[in-house]
């Protein structure tokens, strides 16, 4: 297994992508919701407008592009987070995930 700062800058950068995709999509299908009151910001504040401003386009379906416009730093940051917490197995290695 390697860590996250074994990973090449290229892999580093599509485990951050993988990542933020990941989080961008439980956003959008509203498995993750934040605290703007508890968490001292306005990210999910922020999140709504651009929910918002894509269903007034009409076009809810790029509501994570929205999203990215106004919140990026944020689930980036906490991308890279994740990521950096994460094992990367090696080629010959089996991982079993999503075991509860």
């Amino acid at each position: 297994m390697k860590t996250f700062n074994q990973l090449t800058p290229e892999q580093q950068k599509q485990a951050i992508d993988k990542e933020t995709c990941s989080i961008l999509t439980a956003i959008c299908e509203g498995a993750i919701r934040f605290d703007d009151k508890k968490n001292k910001d306005d990210l999910q504040t922020r999140i709504n407008a651009a929910v918002a401003k894509a269903e007034k386009m009409r076009t809810p379906w790029f509501s994570s592009e929205y999203i990215l416009d106004t919140c990026r730093e944020d689930i980036e940051g906490m991308a890279r987070a994740t990521a950096e917490d994460a094992l990367y197995p090696e080629k010959d290695e089996h991982c079993i995930t999503g075991v509860a």
